[in-house]
């Protein structure tokens, strides 16, 4: 009213984030203000007149406490209290934990919680089945950038990278050395026809390589990597001929996995950015990107659960853009719906601060910064305690699919210095991760000595650590403790 105040009191039904319009009537020039940062209001003035309104924001309350936040709209010349809004919101109340389903088969029975608990920290076998360059048939015979031969084994794209074929004492070792997970990621199209139907000799390689870890009582987690008809977006792409092609592969690598047991986790994609020209956006996603992510994830989600037996049970893991967690903390990605509860997992990548762990000391590099900065390790552990919140605390736990620091070759004060660093980084990324029972699987692409990005930490021909390696490795380990 003009004339007099009035209040209103907002007592909310649950702590989630909400928007409320309130309307009044004012003759005077008016602004509007809020005690608390949770509670915003827009616009913050106006004019005179009636019908006028405002947008109150709220955001989701995690805390155990209830609060409450005081709105106050006041006239400007005169200063005279025109409108008192007070908004209690209650507290938290943290979702119950599955820990499992009694109705799923044997081996099938722990929920996504559970299971992502039992992994201590994992290891990425990099550079191998995402590989695409030459490859050599079982006649000797080397191809080129060759994408399908009928018939034919040219599962040897995984030494095309790096120069050692994967064994299972690779494993024993990591196994050994503390890790108890194994990330596989692998590029479907070089091995399928231009309608992703894939080689069975391929299949058969990549089934040989889960077992090495499976039998040894690993957890796996299976994905596409790079499959760049889909994770490249091209301007003009046409999403129904996407969704044919990822449906058809989906459905062969669930097909050939579905009587693994929930040491199999499946992953639907990598990293999806689009690409125009040379330019890559992995920073700058559009509302129309964020609709093709979370397409592709709910048909991702439906293939596999489509194809029975224990994929209707199976732990699955989903991806934000370019699987950066900013983009899946933004309201516009959407988690997928699920027949089953308590079934899925996020997936992220972590390479913060990106100028340390990936560009430092390298030949040329415009960044070559040696040490992370203590606002930038800051950075990272506000990002983990916003996605516990948006995500762990509601049941869906979260996974590290990578993280890692490359080793220093350059550092000015020598690689002593440099490898203790590189240690307490990797002590710092597990420990903070862990309280939040997210996993972390370490990136390795066996490279160690070069001018590019060595993240090796296993000689995967020897089966053990060189010395600089073994020192990253122990600040892995530590920070478990």
């Amino acid at each position: 009213s003009s004339s007099t105040t009035m209040s209103k009191i907002f007592v909310l039904e649950n702590s989630d984030a909400r928007t409320e319009e309130i309307t009044f009537n004012v003759k005077e020039n008016w602004k509007a203000t809020s005690d608390a940062a949770w509670c915003t209001v827009s616009p913050a003035q106006g004019t005179a007149g009636e019908g006028k309104k405002i947008t109150v924001t709220i955001a989701e309350n995690f805390e155990k406490e209830a609060r409450t936040a005081n709105i106050v709209v006041k006239t400007i010349n005169s200063n005279s209290l025109t409108y008192n809004i007070t908004i209690t919101q209650p507290a938290f109340t943290e979702q119950p934990k599955p820990g499992g389903d009694s109705n799923a088969p044997e081996g099938m029975k722990k929920s996504a919680d559970v299971l992502v608990q039992q992994i201590k920290v994992g290891w990425n076998l990099g550079n191998t089945g995402e590989a695409t360059d030459e490859w050599t048939d079982q006649s000797g015979v080397k191809h080129g950038n060759s994408q399908y031969v009928e018939g034919g084994a040219n599962f040897f794209t995984e030494t095309s990278w790096q120069s050692a074929k994967t064994t299972k004492a690779m494993f024993t070792a990591l196994k050994d050395a503390g890790f108890n997970g194994i990330r596989i990621p692998v590029r479907w199209y070089r091995h399928a026809d231009a309608n992703m139907n894939i080689n069975k000799e391929w299949m058969k390689r990549v089934k040989e390589i889960v077992d090495y870890a499976v039998s040894q009582d690993m957890y796996v987690i299976l994905n596409s990597h790079h499959d760049n008809w889909y994770d490249r977006l091209t301007p003009g792409y046409s999403e129904t001929d996407i969704h044919e092609k990822f449906k058809n592969m989906w459905t062969q690598i669930a097909n050939e996995f579905k009587d693994y047991d929930e040491h199999l986790i499946l992953a639907a994609a990598n990293e999806i950015i689009s690409v125009n020209g040379t330019q890559e956006n992995w920073g700058n996603p559009t509302d129309a990107h964020f609709k093709f992510v979370n397409n592709l994830m709910q048909l991702f989600v439906n293939t596999v659960r489509a194809t029975g037996g224990n994929n209707e049970w199976r732990c699955l893991m989903v991806q934000p853009w370019a699987c950066n967690p900013s983009f899946a903390l933004d309201s516009r990605f959407v988690m997928p719906k699920d027949e089953k509860n308590c079934r899925l997992i996020l997936e992220f990548h972590c390479y913060d601060p990106y100028n340390y762990a990936i560009g430092k000391g390298q030949s040329g590099n415009q960044w070559a910064e040696h040490e992370p900065k203590q606002s930038e390790l800051d950075a990272v552990k506000s990002t983990l305690n916003k996605l516990n919140r948006q995500f762990v605390m509601k049941n869906i736990p979260c996974i590290m699919a990578e993280f890692g620091s490359t080793q220093d070759n350059a550092h000015p004060s020598g690689n002593a210095k440099a490898d203790q660093i590189r240690a307490d980084y990797h002590k710092f990324i597990v420990s903070s991760a862990k309280p939040y029972d997210i996993p972390c699987f370490y990136w390795d692409n066996y490279c160690f000595e070069t001018t590019g990005e060595n993240f090796g930490l296993l000689d995967r021909k020897n089966c053990n650590f060189p010395a600089r390696a073994k020192i990253a490795l122990n600040g892995i380990m530590d920070g478990l403790k």
